[in-house]
């Protein structure tokens, strides 16, 4: 197995997937990817530049520059942070990167076509939620091996936890440097508490009385946007609050938290989702969200923290940094994360919730791979990229919190896309410390754990069924979910998209993931 430093909220959650790990692939095994010859280095004995995991020098004479996509807003100070990120990469490995975003509102069309187009690109942003095994099995990730991984990546390969990898594989194979770090993705919300004050609305504690927040929102504060529609995945409002767990996101086709057994189901076909759709049109008309919601590319963290917006849903540590820059730049606001899925079950995230890949059009894998080890444990370069520079942006408080300072709105903490190099060198702000690890430990009380939270779906002899669900999903599921079509509609409504998916062919889909799921189980 593979050591590494932890805080004990992490060290509780990683050995949970070690245990887990072990158990399915056998203790004897190597649970890292598969050794390959063809992508083994040879070592310039008059080189200089990085040590590899033998000792030897790894040639770093050729000066590269390194293009890198992260999902997101490119923010105001990015420039200046990333040209002191570059000096130091520039010095260690004598590389730098060139960095782009693809705007969260694009995310779903322009990711995939980095790809389809082989775009001339190095690392990439890759997740479980973001098309991981889908672009894995279209070959528009590179293999990553463990002997690049070992050559380039020492640090990477010797602290990675084993499960990591066992969770990473696509059909064998390893096509992610998944994060080294334990979280969970459940979403919350976080509101203007004061706004609720002011206009008398009770405390929110369910869907319910987040909804009703949201129509006295629309109707008191015409300057405001109640907020940016459901919940991504709709997990906030169905998923969670129904312990359903995804079985391969986006496909809508999960498995209940509590049933060991691993029957996997459309969730469309279900009661809960009808009494969802049903909420969520009823918020619609109540003006919860604008009507462009569905197509809104607005930064919904940035407008939250600018007043445009009540409220918003994202995960806790996301949620606590909006909350701690509010604090500073508008104390008079106050905010408030509700969890309206309290005491319901919930699984912490699998590695490959964020991590990075190499795109299979990269010419330089190699440099990638050292560039990365350093984001993620060079402790400097690592606080460059979460945090920003020390002294104008943050003031580190020890070895793991800082303090934002008034600048940081131009360079969000945790907040310009590193979640792909997470590791154990991450700050808690101070501001919201104490509050993240007493949520954590709330979490913890009613976290459990399903072999299928490593299950991974070969989705190969059902891609054209896939496609076509991925279409329906698009063209009816979605104007549903944001409550722009009425459920009984006779033309939009939730029986015409439950037919809409089996013309697609879901149950041929969930024909073929159960055959896989029973086979995993065993």
């Amino acid at each position: 197995m593979f050591a590494g430093k932890r805080k004990s909220f992490k060290t509780w959650g990683i050995l949970v997937f070690l245990v887990l790990a072990l158990v399915l692939s056998g203790c004897g095994k190597n649970a890292g990817p598969e050794p390959s010859n063809s992508n083994e280095s040879t070592n310039n004995t008059n080189s200089t530049g990085q040590d590899s995991a033998d000792g030897s020098k790894l040639d770093t004479s050729k000066e590269i520059t390194l293009k890198m996509v992260l999902l997101g807003a490119k923010p105001a100070d990015f420039d200046e942070v990333y040209g002191e990120v570059n000096k130091r990469l520039k010095e260690k490995v004598n590389a730098t990167l060139d960095v782009s975003f693809i705007d969260w509102g694009d995310v779903e069309q322009k990711y995939p076509l980095l790809f389809a187009a082989n775009e001339d690109v190095d690392l990439v942003f890759s997740a479980n939620w973001n098309k991981y095994t889908q672009i894995a099995t279209k070959n528009g990730y590179m293999e990553i091996t463990e002997n690049l991984l070992k050559e380039y990546a020492p640090i990477t390969w010797e602290q990675q936890p084993e499960a990591a990898w066992e969770q990473a594989r696509v059909n064998g194979k390893v096509y992610m440097v998944p994060q080294n770090g334990f979280e969970y993705s459940q979403k919350l919300i976080a509101i203007r508490g004061d706004l609720r004050e002011k206009h008398g609305i009770p405390e929110v504690k369910t869907l319910d009385d987040y909804q009703n927040y949201l129509k006295v929102i629309a109707e008191k504060e015409k300057s405001i946007i109640p907020s940016l529609g459901p919940g991504e995945g709709s997990w906030l409002e169905f998923v969670q609050p129904n312990e359903f767990a995804d079985a391969m996101y986006p496909l809508p086709i999960g498995y209940k938290m509590n049933d060991a057994t691993g029957k996997v189901f459309s969730y469309m076909d279900t009661p809960e989702y009808t009494e969802y759709i049903e909420k969520m049109y009823t918020a619609a008309q109540a003006g919860a969200w604008q009507r462009d919601a569905i197509v809104s590319k607005m930064d919904k963290q940035q407008a939250f923290k600018d007043g445009k917006l009540a409220a918003i849903d994202w995960n806790l540590g996301t949620l606590l940094g909006a909350k701690a820059s509010i604090k500073s730049s508008n104390p008079e606001w106050k905010i408030e994360i509700i969890d309206i899925s309290n005491g319901k079950k919930r699984y912490s995230v699998p590695f490959t919730a964020n991590g990075m890949s190499i795109s299979a059009s990269s010419k330089n894998p190699e440099r990638a791979l050292m560039v990365l080890d350093l984001l993620r444990y060079d402790k400097e370069i690592h606080d460059l990229t979460f945090y920003g520079i020390e002294g104008k942006h943050y003031e580190a408080i020890g070895d793991d919190q800082f303090k934002s300072l008034p600048a940081s709105e131009g360079f969000p903490p945790a907040g310009v896309c590193p979640w792909g190099w997470v590791s154990d060198n991450e700050r808690q702000n101070e501001e919201t410390a104490e509050e993240f690890f007493q949520t954590i430990e709330e979490f913890k009380k009613v976290t459990v754990n399903h072999p299928l939270e490593t299950f991974v779906f070969d989705d190969s002899n059902v891609k054209n069924e896939i496609a076509a669900i991925n279409n329906a999903m698009d063209t009816f599921g979605k104007p549903l979910k944001y409550g722009m079509a009425e459920p009984g509609d006779t033309e939009r409504g939730v029986a015409v998209f439950q037919e809409k998916l089996k013309s697609a062919g879901i149950d041929k889909v969930i024909q073929e993931m159960q055959k896989q799921v029973d086979e995993f189980l065993k």
